[in-house]
């Protein structure tokens, strides 16, 4: 093993005591505003309101987010501004909870999130996100699609908890929602440029054009990103960590007549994102493994970093055409939406029509040393269509939505990977040939909904909903061996074997050379409800308390890569939850605060494997045992003062596996993994900000910090197999001692993010400078981890990025 970190233990003790006085402040500051509110025998005395009343759709109506009995939190632009939150992976810094991170090993702009221990970090192209993703309104399947650049957004909304009635199947643990500005017929806009240290750039810009008045108007948004890498590889001499260029664009168009009470709005974007690869260094080799015992001297301790220290990856492998196969990132995305809404007398009927095509070409080198580890290139293409009817409206007593969706993706998913290559010890041969998987796949999903709130009284009301879904699902696979383009030799058995281009590796017609034949089709078909039932009370004008209880399913599906006898498929996971929550205002709306308190039940929960099958690397799904999760958010903000706001939250969470229901089949029977960490399940999550501003000569000027911080979490733990009757003591005690190691180098460390804007707004024109840094204190962190410390004998990870900062201009209009 290597120089790893040993001040774990010791952060983690400090970590749990700062959460602690933290969540011991923000509860304070949640339930003392309340003793004092009940015990104010002063008169009401009209002042203005310091904290902004804001609208949330997360029930498929607006509705005031105080008044809204679900667990949400709502990101304006002015928050997405202030806190610099430039991709999708940035919302993590400012909802409780939420975990945003690269998919797979780490590609930039492939995002997957989690949200109450609901988890999934595979970009597959048949597994499903426990946390469904949607922009406008339109479901957005595949992680691919899933890293939307903050362009001309209005505001986001992370909605957390199952939401299967409204938003569908794959929203187990919640849903985030992206909103763009939307033209309104008032010829407004704004352009904007900056720079920044690592020779950082961008350009972006948004207009407002009237075309017909307030009737007609066409909105109209880009921006351009590029940036030098935080690293470089040392064989190509390519950054990492870069932006080769980053393009979004937009274009909507709304049409309002104002004769009828109608309102059809086309939208259409496209994204573009280029990159040279993620920053990803070893940290830990087994010196009995794979890595170690076939590649002498081609990796050596100072080429194993510590946590301090920024790193070097080099190279990659060579292909079937003889060239260097760069690590990079390539996406691309692009779709169009029309929404109708238009009213029948008192009931509204919406209408949501949506195109979306997703490319991404991924190559990465997970060992990040000259020895040929693990290298692997994939490629994720997929188009989708959606259609979505609602029809709402009020009857005495009850607020009512029904609708019904349909929705149907096609795609192709290519996998070529190189593990153990060119081993120095077999004279250069290989222990396992270099493969390619490829799978065809299509999926179609459809449902009904309905949800209803029967307001009981004045104050107390009654929630009840339930969806019934159909899915249909099919892939075949084309998987095969030996993809150089000349026959391979590779050691196995004990002596060399050649094998054939394009060998077959799946399908009956498995070990052949004729593409034709290579096929391999599967098809399932499931189906499931969702449910909902709430009760909500309104104490006063503002305090409310409220009770729900929901069920959703999270897709079953097949594998598109090799997977262990058994396992080629994977059943839904079905998710139960309660969830009690209070929200208050007070001292005439300069403070607020949100708690919610929520207990999760997963059965068959689907988790993501990384191993070895038939001698080549893979990753599968897998359903493993069932999870509860139980734990606490709390958000506050105040208005103690003129022009000053703070914010704060924190999440509290345990999540384990129920004993005796994680089993697994090991070399003489099976054996309990009950005990393991669940992975993706920080303990203490919290954030806080503030912005001071200020009245200058000339305009204003604002100040801004924020924190966040992100607890220790795991990327999938091991149980040592001892079922195996011929072990002896000896190989017991090593195999314990080699997952105890395994399982603390499948963990990354704690790590928490210092930024800070200062912003002076200029009245006459309306120019805006900013002075930006993001993680001023410059931490050293990882945000990604790939750990095969027993079968390929190498733990490696991405690190975080380093202190940047830089300047903006803005001129609105």
């Amino acid at each position: 093993m290597t120089n790893h970190d040993q001040s774990g233990e010791d952060k983690k003790v400090k970590s749990v005591r700062f959460s602690t006085a933290i969540v011991t402040s923000l509860a304070a500051a949640a339930f003392l505003p309340t003793i004092a509110y009940a015990q104010s025998d002063e008169p009401e005395v009209e002042q203005k309101s310091h904290l902004d009343v804001v609208v949330v759709t997360a029930r498929k109506a607006e509705e005031n987010l105080q008044e809204t009995p679900v667990a949400v939190t709502a990101i304006s632009a002015k928050d997405i501004e202030a806190q610099q939150l430039t991709f999708a992976t940035d919302i993590q810094r400012a909802a409780p909870g939420l975990m945003s991170r690269g998919a797979g090993t780490g590609p930039s702009a492939i995002v997957t999130f989690a949200l109450r221990g609901n988890a999934q970090n595979s970009p597959n192209s048949v597994t499903d996100s426990a946390v469904g993703v949607y922009l406008d309104g339109v479901y957005l399947a595949r992680a691919i699609s899933s890293n939307l650049g903050f362009l001309d957004v209005s505001d986001v909304q992370v909605v957390r908890g199952t939401q299967g009635t409204l938003f569908g199947r794959n929203t187990t643990g919640g849903a985030v929602q992206f909103t763009t500005v939307q033209p309104d017929g008032d010829a407004t806009g704004y352009v904007k440029a900056g720079i920044g240290n690592y020779d950082q750039r961008m350009v972006e810009s948004a207009a407002t054009i009237p075309l017909m008045g307030d009737e007609l108007s066409m909105r109209l948004a880009g921006r351009y990103a590029e940036r030098d890498g935080y690293g470089k590889n040392l064989e190509t001499g390519q950054p990492l960590g870069d932006i080769e260029s980053d393009i979004s664009t937009r274009a909507t168009i709304r049409w309002a007549p104002e004769e009828i009470p109608l309102t059809f709005t086309l939208s259409g974007d496209y994204i573009k994102s280029n990159d040279n690869g993620t920053m990803n260094r070893v940290v830990a080799v087994n010196p009995t493994g794979p890595l170690a015992t076939l590649f002498p001297g081609q990796f050596s301790l100072d080429m194993l970093r510590t946590e301090g220290t920024y790193y070097d990856s080099p190279g990659f492998t060579v292909t079937k055409s003889g060239e260097v196969n760069k690590i990079m990132n390539r996406n691309r995305a692009y779709g169009v939406s029309g929404t109708l809404e238009f009213e029948v007398g008192d009931v509204t009927v919406k209408s949501i029509t949506a195109y979306r095509d997703s490319n991404s070409g991924n190559a990465a080198d997970l060992d990040s040393t000259p020895a040929g580890g693990i290298s692997f290139y994939s490629e994720y293409l997929q188009d989708q269509i959606s259609q979505e009817l609602q029809a709402s409206g009020s009857s005495g007593p009850f607020d009512w939505i029904v609708g019904a969706y349909y929705f149907k993706e096609t795609g192709e998913e290519r996998s070529d990977s190189y593990a153990l290559s060119n081993v120095p010890a077999l004279g250069g041969l290989s222990l396992a040939p270099s493969g390619r998987n490829l799978s065809d796949f299509e999926s179609k999903s459809s449902a009904l909904f309905a949800q209803t709130n029967y307001n009981i009284t004045d104050a107390l009301r009654l929630t009840a909903g339930i969806r019934y879904t159909w899915d249909e699902r099919s892939i075949v696979g084309h998987g095969v061996d030996n993809i150089t383009g000349a026959p391979e030799a590779v050691f196995a058995g004990g002596g060399v074997v050649i094998i054939q281009p394009e060998t077959c590796r799946v399908g009956p017609n498995a070990g052949t050379t004729d593409p034709a034949l290579c096929n391999a089709p599967f098809d399932a078909s499931f189906d499931y409800p969702a449910w909902t039932l709430g009760l909500d009370y309104q104490i006063n004008e503002d305090l409310m308390v409220y009770a729900k209880t929901g069920g959703a399913s999270l897709s079953g599906g097949f594998n598109t890569r090799p997977a262990p006898t058994g396992l080629e498929s994977f059943e839904p996971e079905n998710v139960k939850d309660v969830e009690f929550g209070f929200k208050g205002q007070f001292i005439d709306n300069r403070l607020q605060t949100n708690l919610a308190v929520f207990h999760v039940w997963r059965e068959d929960a689907q988790n993501i494997v990384n191993g070895i099958v038939n001698g080549g690397l893979t990753q599968f799904t897998q359903n493993s045992g069932n999870i509860k999760s139980y734990g606490a958010e709390l958000e506050v903000k105040a208005s103690p003062w003129e022009g000053m706001q703070l914010s704060g939250a924190v999440s509290r969470l345990w999540s384990e596996y129920e004993s005796g229901t994680f089993l697994d089949l090991g070399v003489g029977g099976t054996f309990d993994r009950s005990d393991e960490t669940v992975a993706q399940t920080p303990e203490w999550t919290f954030n806080l900000g503030a912005t001071q501003t200020f009245e200058t000569e000339f305009g204003n000027a604002a100040v801004h910090f924020d924190y966040a911080f992100m607890d220790d979490r795991n990327f999938g733990q091991e149980t040592a197999d001892l079922t195996d009757p011929t072990l002896t003591q000896e190989q017991i005690d090593t195999r314990l001692a080699n997952v105890a190691i395994a399982n603390q180098l499948s963990t990354l460390d704690s790590y928490g993010e210092l930024n800070g804007r200062i912003t002076f707004l200029f009245d006459d024109p309306g120019l805006e400078l900013a002075f930006w840094g993001r993680n001023l204190t410059d931490e050293q962190y990882s945000q990604n981890l790939f750990a095969s410390y027993n079968q390929l004998g190498f733990v490696s990870n991405n690190a975080g990025n380093p202190r940047t900062y830089g300047m903006t201009v803005t001129l609105d209009w």
